[in-house]
């Protein structure tokens, strides 16, 4: 019985050596786009629910009713503070069954764009707040304006 208390203690001494918990939105996007979430509609979202399941803690740790133990930033079944993994595994449940696998962003996060417009906000996330569409289409125009110009100059010298 005392090797099993000795073994979790070890456990959680290494999760807890480890683990990181990020200071602010900023900075949980930018770890999160370097893992591999995309730059979406959702990001906001993924946002909210780590916020609420676990206050962006990579530590943080849960037993539901059920019995189920949970960890990490998802509250998912994974033991370490490596967010990629952790990030692959929340998308393929997303994937799977939606946001609505996690019942604290259907009662805190659905419908809620608070955070969504607060990480847009982020001072070193520019290229999030530029739409690529606009960029695209600016440079068509100016295109089409330069070579009607040097069309009318060469009209013009005919």
């Amino acid at each position: 019985m005392w090797i099993t208390r000795v073994f979790h203690v070890l456990i959680l001494s290494v999760i807890l050596i480890n683990a990181k918990k990020y200071e602010s939105r900023c900075k949980l996007v930018r770890e999160l786009m370097r893992s591999g979430t995309p730059n979406d509609i959702f990001l906001g979202q993924w946002v909210c629910l780590i916020e609420k399941v676990s206050k962006r803690d990579t530590s943080a740790f849960m037993v539901t009713p059920s019995g189920k133990k949970t960890y990490g930033l998802y509250q998912v079944a994974l033991l370490d503070d490596d967010i990629r993994d952790d990030t692959a595994c929340a998308r393929l449940i997303f994937h799977r069954e939606g946001f609505k696998y996690w019942p604290l962003w259907t009662t805190r996060c659905k419908n809620d764009n608070l955070i969504t417009n607060e990480i847009y906000k982020c001072p070193d996330l520019s290229p999030l707040r530029s739409s690529p569409e606009r960029i695209t289409h600016s440079d068509i125009l100016r295109y089409r304006r330069m070579l009607a110009a040097r069309s009318s100059r060469l009209v013009a010298r005919a």
